[in-house]
């Protein structure tokens, strides 16, 4: 039983849709993405290139799963992507709340001050498999960390040159 003359554009159809789903990741991520290279204002950076093609799991900084049917984005690398001439950053956390398999989120050196009035990085709970933020050569003062008691998969939080003063009380946490 050989292939007929239909068939054939069929199973290069399907071998195609393999091929673009090893390297594309939700819409619904892809649509996120998109938002947050919006709202770093970019004025040069390699993630310029995001969304030039549909395949967001081949975009620089960004990392997905293995799976072969859904690919999900695992990693999120957006360290100094921000030009600092720009002024500082308020971040709205609630971008990120669509990559419900994220592990890792590298926000760092992007001249963070803090985030957006009701959507820091408490909002960030939600993501359950968050393990690793990178926040490191921002402008964050001592009021992140009261955001931080929320993210209870979070096994590494990198806040090393930013402007918290003091020490910092770890009991409890």
């Amino acid at each position: 039983m050989g292939l007929n003359r239909f068939s054939l554009p069929v199973v290069v159809v399907m071998m195609i849709n393999a091929m673009l789903l090893s390297q594309g990741c939700l819409e619904e991520e892809r649509i996120a993405l998109l938002q947050i290279k919006t709202s770093l204002n970019l004025t040069s950076s390699p993630l310029l290139s995001w969304g030039k093609d549909a395949l967001c799991c081949s975009w620089e900084g960004v990392t997905c799963s293995n799976s072969t049917t859904t690919r999900r984005v695992v990693e999120i690398h957006l360290y100094y992507t921000r030009d600092w001439s720009m002024g500082d950053w308020y971040l709205n956390a609630s971008i990120f709340l669509p990559f419900q398999e994220l592990k890792v989120l590298d926000l760092g050196a992007n001249r963070i001050a803090c985030c957006v009035a009701n959507e820091g990085f408490e909002r960030l709970s939600r993501l359950a498999k968050l393990e690793v933020l990178y926040l490191s050569l921002n402008n964050f003062n001592n009021s992140i960390l009261s955001s931080m008691k929320g993210l209870s998969s979070l096994k590494y939080l990198n806040l090393d040159f930013n402007q918290l003063q003091g020490s910092i009380d770890t009991k409890g946490t």
